[in-house]
């Protein structure tokens, strides 16, 4: 080896060597697991900057100016083999996992300094053939506890040696040379070196494609559904896999280098940019906070500088410096050393950043034993038809900070984004019960690894999708000859959020702890009283203590005073806010409709806040609705829908079953409680009308009331929201693009929207189309920039100072002017597919059966309409232990009807109807008052049966839960037409013979007016009269053998099997229900008192401080004052000696 010096012929000739090994084996031994790896016909060989074989002159760069050499080699082996054994007592009779590997190619370019030799930087790109893997739920497991067991060494091993190469990074000077090459080819080395150079250290694993089969084992990781007892298998199929490691980037630079990144397509940099200037101005308000001034006014100087494309500032930590510096004469003339320390310090704050972008994925339905081969069917998959040309389906990103050295300084916390694009998910039943009984078995193994570890995992996270659609289809019971029944039901959003930072206190939306303390204040304004149907004693508070205290901001993690890298992690991230902005519902697949959407939601938002307690075992989640909830539905969509809530049932029964049977399950619990604050349920319904059906003059329609009302106002107030907004928030609000033109399509080649962005009604909404076509003219527009010749940034040399000239022409003629070839390869097999999937975009998109939006939903038939509104409602389900109960609690039931109207003007009418209403004020002091009896309670409970055994007496399936309806219906006023009350039997009316659910319904003063509007079949028949029904106390009650019976009320809805129960005592009722009320407003007085004390202990610590402070101050004072009185007498002393010195030497000369 040559001794390290100046770069020579020496260096030369061994950074040119190739290598080839027959084979290599390296075993790996350990308590934990024992593994090898075994890699066949290895070779190392120089390679050019296109990754060609060539001259060794042009394997070779040299930088003309900074003294650095750039070196290209490729390492490539044709076939390796992993495989590894877990030895834990819990996996020791695990399967070992074998994992293959074809031909793979790796790039590697080595960035030296020729003054020294030393290594300054190096980029590794892994580019492997496509891989088929098959892995069994053991092999999983033993996976995941081999990699616990080697995680901790690795994290220790890797943290301590990238701190210490990252105080080499920051400390490496950049030489200046002089070369002899002319003027021409120093510029032209100059371009290819900077287009190769290697800014920062970089790992990359480009994957074309990798199909993963998942196969579970006979054991609890097996469902015992009976079309599972054979087992199932799951595809996962991956397309353009690339997974970025950066270990060594600046936490203030930009990512402009990076291969493929495209920063300004990345919506979560101003998420990123914002936590860290947020994270600097508590640092320093933490380690040096300013005094208090007299003016609250904020100079310019101290304003926190705008965070840039991604880090706190692109500026250097003296810049930064004299940026944040303050400038208030009355504090201090300049910035204070130690603020001046923090700022130098956090200007060398850097970050381990790892980046996963996939262009495309595709998870099939489980494929069973049972059934015959057919094409699998996809289970999730992308909505390409939704994406530009090269957007990718996922990008997450994780980031890890640090600061060079051993340093013990605060830094960020770890943050974590995930952006996932257009996915649609199919609810498949087999699937989805293979995956309830699949993921908790491998997933314990996972967190038995996570016990091991003492620190608990503490992160940022934000995720979010964009335009996911939830899929619920059609069984086989489905009738093509029924032209309202839809094929399939779709649940959208524009997008979905989820995370557990909080947004910033100035913001005025969702995700603030103000919005929490909203929701657990509306909830409480809406629950009945503890104890009053439809509560019971056993019933668990959907508020959790967690709720009231993040909403109080009195959960932060005590992290003490002392300097530490967590000392800033105070901020509780145990809370979740989910949010869907907005989320609608449609019907697709009818004929009636053109095989276009139909809603059955209207457009509303929706926000939930989630807390867990032991894990995933106790989940609380409190939602609210904001707005008016519209709902429509027809008979055929309400058999639909039926079907489908029987699936459902299905499933989460054989899920719970299954979580049952995992080990050390106990006994879990969900409790979700919600607000409504309205709800309109519109009833279609036949037309009335006779010879109204297929009329096309339209001007003799009668309208309703409600019609005519919306076209006398005409206003903006009433325009449709939700075919409106879904265009207009079909795109995150963060993310800014703007829609270059092009030339426009023929009229023939333009293809029609999606069928699943479609809307109805007859307004000419576009949006989504010409979405599409912008972000299709903003991508042409993208690409066509990235392959001009950019002479800014591209450059190359070569390590042979003798031979610059030929190294210039050959690299000249044959390196184009892209990025690295392994990316360019990469990207280029992007491209091709997305160009694949524009043209079968266009070719599906143009089947006859696809329209614009405005003809989508054009219907002349005639319907009726029945609309029931519901406000105020609070809803709470909780289910644990094998039971599940739903409880419903609304106000003002009221009803309005509509005789005749077009189907098209109803659709029209439908979506005007939220932007109309307005939620009613709110009154300060309702939270202090209980909640006056409901008009409409409801209580639904499941109770889990037994399982169904054969003639074998062997377990075959679930039987159905054993259910009870009960509900209370008093003080309403309703008026129904006689036509609809007959129609409204019909709609309810199924299809199939269901066994009758118990129920029992106690009615109190309800009045029921019914105008009868047929017409008499004789003309001698007087006219008709209307029907008043007045019902005082009534109790119906239906068993399980479907006799209704009908009779007095009870005291409390009880079982239906004793009916003989004692009349009802008033007084004794009104005194228990006072009771009652005393009690919760006692229980919710208590819960305020709690909270009370708590902050009355925060204040009083906090006055403490103040008054020490106080004390300090006057302490300080005190000792200026001493110290100044001292300064005087000191200077008087100085006086007199200098006085009595001149008396003294007077008098010596007086003597003299």
């Amino acid at each position: 080896m040559p001794i390290p010096g100046k770069y020579s012929y020496i260096h030369k000739v061994i950074d040119g060597i190739s290598v080839a090994v027959n084979q290599v084996q390296i075993d790996f031994r350990c308590d934990a697991f024992t593994s090898s790896v075994q890699i066949s016909r290895v070779t190392v060989e120089s390679r050019t900057p296109e990754g060609r074989k060539g001259d060794l002159r042009l394997t070779r760069i040299k930088s003309p100016d900074t003294g650095q050499l750039l070196i290209f080699k490729e390492l490539e082996w044709q076939s390796a083999r992993i495989e590894a054994k877990a030895h834990s007592a819990a996996t020791a009779n695990l399967q070992p996992l074998r994992l293959l590997f074809g031909n793979t190619h790796c790039r590697i370019v080595i960035k030296k300094r020729l003054s020294d030799c030393a290594v300054m930087g190096s980029r590794l790109a892994i580019r492997p053939e496509p891989l088929a893997w098959a892995l069994t739920d053991g092999q999983l497991r033993a996976a995941l506890a081999c990699a616990a067991a080697l995680s901790e060494p690795i994290k220790k091993a890797t943290t301590a040696a990238t701190r210490a190469k990252a105080v080499r990074k920051i400390e490496e000077p950049r030489e200046q040379i002089q070369s002899r090459s002319s003027t021409g080819d120093r510029d032209i080395l100059a371009r290819m070196f900077a287009k190769h150079d290697v800014r920062e250290t970089s790992y990359h694993l480009l994957a074309p494609r990798i199909d993963l089969h998942l196969c579970d084992d006979p054991g609890l990781g097996r469902s015992e559904m009976p079309l599972l007892t054979t087992g199932g298998a799951l595809q996962v199929t991956l397309v353009s896999i690339q997974a970025d490691l950066f270990p060594y980037h600046k936490a203030t630079g930009d990512r402009r280098h990076w291969r493929g990144y495209r920063e300004s397509a990345t919506p979560h940099s101003q998420w990123l940019s914002q936590a860290l200037s947020s994270f600097c101005g508590t640092l320093l308000e933490s380690l040096d906070p300013r005094p208090i001034a007299p003016s609250n006014k904020t100079s310019q100087s101290e304003r926190v500088e705008e965070p840039m494309s991604n880090g706190i500032s692109h500026k250097p930590a003296s810049q930064l410096s004299a940026s944040t510096a303050p400038s208030n004469a009355n504090a201090t003339s300049q910035a204070s050393p130690t603020r001046t320390r923090i700022l130098q310090q956090l200007g060398k704050l850097m970050t381990t950043c790892l980046v996963l972008r996939i262009d495309d994925f595709t998870i099939y339905k489980v494929s069973t034993g049972s059934k015959s081969r057919e094409t699998p069917r996809p289970l999730v998959s992308a909505e390409k038809a939704t994406l530009p040309g090269d957007a990718g389906l996922l990008h997450a990103e994780l980031t890890f900070f640090y600061y060079p050295g051993d340093v013990c300084f605060p830094v960020p916390a770890p943050k974590l984004y995930v952006q996932l694009s257009p996915v649609r998910v199919s609810v498949d039943v087999v699937s989805f019960v293979w995956l309830g009984a699949f993921l908790p078995h491998v997933a314990h193994a996972a967190s038995a690894a996570a016990d091991e570890s003492e620190q608990e995992a503490y992160m940022d996270v934000r995720a979010e999708a964009i335009m996911p659609k939830i899929v619920l289809e059609a069984g086989p019971e489905h009738v093509s000859q029924q032209r309202d029944r839809p094929k399939e039901l779709q649940l959208c959003t524009a997008r979905a959020t989820l995370t557990n930072v909080r947004e910033s206190p100035r913001s005025n939306t969702a995700g603030t702890r103000a919005d929490l303390a909203a929701i657990l204040a509306a909830l409480q304004r809406s629950a009945p009283p503890r104890g009053q149907f439809p509560c019971s004693s056993d019933d668990l508070d959907p508020i959790h203590e967690k709720f009231i205290l993040h909403a109080d901001n009195l959960d932060d993690i005590e992290r003490g005073t002392a300097v530490t890298p967590e000392m800033l992690w105070r901020e509780n991230r145990s809370i979740w806010c989910a949010r869907v902005e907005p989320l609608w519902a449609d019907f697709c697949g009818a004929r009636a409709t053109n095989y276009k959407p139909a809603p059955l939601l209207d457009a509303t938002p929706l926000t939930a806040w989630m807390c867990f307690d032991d894990g995933l075992s106790h989940i609380w989640v409190v939602a609210r609705t904001c707005g008016l909830a519209g709902l429509q539905l027809n008979h055929y969509q309400l058999l639909f829908l039926m079907r489908q809530l029987e699936r459902i049932s299905e499933m989460t029964a054989w899920l719970a079953y299954d979580t049952a049977r995992q080990p050390e399950a106990d006994n879990g619990s969900i409790v979700v409680g919600a607000v409504v604050p309205a709800v309109e349920l519109t009833i279609v319904l036949p037309s009335n009308c006779p010879g109204l059906e297929s009329s096309r003059d339209l001007d003799s329609v009668p309208l309703d009331s409600s019609s005519l009302q919306d076209l006398k106002m005409g206003s903006e107030a009433t325009m449709a929201p939700s075919m409106m907004d879904r265009d207009n928030t079909s795109l995150p609000p963060q993310a800014s693009i703007e829609i270059c033109s092009a030339q426009p399509l023929p009229a023939e080649e333009i293809p029609p929207p999606s069928p699943g962005l479609s809307f109805g009604g007859d307004m000419p909404f576009a949006g989504f189309s010409s979405m599409r076509r912008g972000f299709n003219s903003l991508v042409t527009s993208i690409d066509s920039a990235l392959t001009r010749d950019d002479t800014r940034s591209d450059a190359a040399s070569t390590a042979s100072s003798d031979s610059d000239r030929y190294v210039v022409v050959g690299l000249a003629a044959e390196s184009p002017d892209d990025a690295d070839s392994a990316f360019r390869e990469f990207e280029h097999g992007r491209v091709s597919s997305g160009v694949e999937v524009a043209a079968e975009v266009v070719e599906r998109s143009s089947s006859p059966s696809d329209h614009s939006v405005t003809s989508s939903c054009r219907r002349r038939d005639m319907i009726s309409t029945c609309t029931w509104r519901l406000n105020n409602i609070h809803l709470v389900h909780q289910s644990g232990g094998g039971k599940s109960c739903l409880r419903l609690v609304a106000d003002d039931l009221n009803t309005d009807e509509c005789s005749a109207i077009p189907w098209d003007e109803f659709q029209n009418k439908f979506s005007m109807r939220a932007r109309a209403w307005t939620e009613p004020a709110v009154d300060e002091n309702a939270e202090l008052r209980p909640r006056e009896t409901p008009r409409v309670a409801a209580r639904l409970i499941q109770t889990a049966s037994p399982r169904l055994l054969n003639e074998k007496g062997e377990p075959q399936g679930l039987q159905a839960p054993t259910e009870l309806l009960e509900a209370r219906v008093r003080d309403l006023s309703l008026a129904l037409n006689m036509s609809t009350a007959l129609a409204l039997a019909e709609f309810i009316e199924d299809e199939i013979v269901a066994p009758p659910m118990p129920l029992e319904i106690l009615i109190e003063n309800i009045k029921l007016h019914l105008e009868e509007d047929r017409p008499t079949r004789s003309i001698s028949s007087p006219p008709p009269q209307p029907l008043d029904i007045d019902l005082t106390t009534l109790r119906l009650t239906r068993d399980v053998t479907g006799v209704v019976r009908l009779g007095p009320p009870m005291s409390t809805p009880s079982t239906i099997a004793s009916p003989a129960t004692p009349q009802p005592q008033p007084e004794l009722d009104a005194a228990k229900e006072h009771i009652n009320r005393l009690s919760t407003e006692n229980e919710e007085l208590r819960k305020r008192l709690v909270t009370l004390a708590r902050i009355a202990e925060d204040n009083r610590e906090l006055r403490a401080k103040v008054e020490e402070a106080s004390v300090l101050r006057q302490c300080v004072h005190a000792a200026q004052q001493e110290a100044a009185s001292l300064l005087a007498d000191k200077q008087e002393l100085l006086e007199a000696v200098r006085i009595l010195q001149e008396q003294i030497s007077g008098g010596c000369r007086g003597k003299r």
